[in-house]
């Protein structure tokens, strides 16, 4: 009997030992890249396959429209996956304010599932809400609960909706050690609250400040979703009026000699 239950518990998810030690189910490692760099080679020589982004570019500032959601449908897709990107929907606000927005991607993700039942559906950076300061500990036990909390509040309405969980893991900072310890709590809080769906993490090759990351802590960026994610997601560039450079394609960067190291490594390349 305590066998059967184990199998039970393991089956839906509950039983954390039924998963390997990186906390994923086994399935294999996926690589996804949503890139537009200027001169970009094939990436799927690389073991990397492209993915989707649908935001309000196309979609609109609003809950799409039937059209809308049509013209997403339209864009470039090698596979069933499709992340949708809205970031201007408050869901660490009021009460209200977060009611509305998570009816708002309800809707959307609704509408998308209408028009096309076969589609593997995400949200990105909102399973969970990207967090550095909570989620590195840095306003204490009680502000890393309340994240938690939303997190669970939000997961309980829109989970049920996606098909994957997108959490976004940018690295504002230089410092690996810090950013190891926000992207593992904050992949681990997509484990905790997905409900046995993948997790694939986003990563950009660049600060804020539109510097590429060197490739020490890219490396490091890749070795740590490799271990607490089903895949990554690399999106990018984000270029420069004052240097169009930014967005030109460098095989030699140091993340992307990085990149191709851990392809190698994963036994992705062809």
């Amino acid at each position: 009997m305590q066998l059967f239950r184990k199998i039970i518990l393991c089956a839906v998810g509950i039983l954390c030992p039924c998963l390997n030690a990186a906390g994923q189910s086994g399935a294999e490692f996926k690589v996804f890249q949503a890139m537009a760099f200027f001169g970009r080679p094939d990436f799927r020589k690389f073991g990397i396959e492209p993915l989707t982004v649908a935001d309000p570019h196309v979609l609109g500032p609003d809950v799409p429209e039937a059209h809308r959601v049509q013209k997403a449908l339209e864009l470039p897709r090698a596979n069933q996956y499709l992340a949708i990107d809205i970031e201007d929907w408050p869901l660490d606000g009021t009460n209200a304010e977060r009611a509305t927005s998570i009816a708002k991607y309800q809707a959307t993700l609704a509408a998308f599932r209408k028009a096309d039942p076969s589609l593997r559906l995400g949200l990105y950076s909102v399973l969970p809400m990207r967090d550095y300061w909570r989620a590195i500990g840095a306003g204490g036990n009680d502000a890393f609960q309340d994240w938690q909390s939303r997190n669970t509040e939000i997961a309980s309405a829109l989970v049920p909706y996606v098909d994957a969980l997108f959490p976004s893991v940018y690295s504002p900072y230089g410092d690996i050690k810090a950013w190891k310890a926000y992207a593992e709590a904050n992949l681990k809080e997509a484990r905790r609250i997905s409900r046995g769906k993948p997790v694939y993490c986003f990563l950009w090759p660049q600060f804020k400040t539109l510097a590429f990351v060197p490739g020490d802590l890219w490396a490091a960026e890749l070795d740590t979703c490799k271990q607490f994610a089903d895949g990554l997601v690399i999106w990018g560039p984000v270029g420069s009026p004052v240097d169009p450079t930014v967005a030109q394609w460098n095989e030699q960067a140091e993340w992307w000699r990085a990149t191709v190291k851990f392809m190698r490594k994963i036994g992705k390349m062809r």
